[in-house]
């Protein structure tokens, strides 16, 4: 889980490279969270018990690597 809780703040960084996603949301805000990262080309998937977050970059290099 990439999902960084602090002092009821909520930010998001990359499975696959150090990347953290550049705003931050209140814990309540999660939603929004998951729709601004989406917005901007990032990947959330479910593994398992787990959620892996993929920044755009990274998903777009999956993406070719797999054609």
């Amino acid at each position: 889980m990439t999902l960084i809780r602090h002092e009821g703040q909520l930010q998001v960084t990359c499975d696959v490279c150090p990347l953290t996603y550049r705003r931050t949301y209140a814990e309540e805000d999660l939603k929004v969270l998951v729709e601004d990262i989406k917005a901007e080309g990032w990947k959330i998937e479910r593994q398992g018990a787990e959620w892996r977050h993929t920044c755009s970059d990274c998903a777009k290099w999956a993406a070719r690597r797999l054609i």
